[in-house]
């Protein structure tokens, strides 16, 4: 079943890659990613176009506020903030049955568990306040 639902994503990327106009950068990345989401929610072949989809316009994304990494570090580390606070709102739209939620629910919970640890370490050290945003933004599950 997981070799005819990646044969399917295969064919799926390939469709959405001739219909669209602009290939993303990391296409392989992308595909990569998807297939490891694919497996980690056990999506069906639906769910992972939607997920490819998804990182597709995180990736698109992510490479539009490139430029503020080292211009503006607040200004991009809000605009990362938004982009993963998109990506998992729409990771969580996509799931439909109680175990892809509770693995969902569990991964936002470790995360958040992780970035309060950072805070903490970094607060302890005097980190300014651009640094420990940025450090807890580094940590991200998807």
């Amino acid at each position: 079943i997981l070799l005819l639902l990646v044969a399917l994503l295969g064919q799926t990327v390939v469709a959405t890659a001739q219909n669209s106009a602009t290939q993303p950068v990391n296409d392989a990345a992308i595909r990569t990613a998807t297939e490891a989401l694919t497996t980690k929610y056990n999506l069906n072949a639906d769910q992972a176009k939607q997920m490819y989809t998804i990182l597709t316009r995180k990736e698109r994304n992510l490479t539009e506020i490139e430029i503020y990494r080292t211009s503006d570090v607040a200004k991009y580390n809000l605009k990362l903030r938004s982009i993963q606070d998109g990506t998992m709102r729409s990771i969580r739209q996509i799931l439909h049955n109680r175990t892809q939620v509770e693995i969902w629910s569990k991964t936002q919970r470790d995360t958040r568990n992780q970035r309060a640890a950072k805070h903490k370490e970094m607060l302890s050290q005097g980190a300014s306040k651009d640094a420990i945003t940025s450090a807890e933004l580094a940590i991200f599950a998807e």
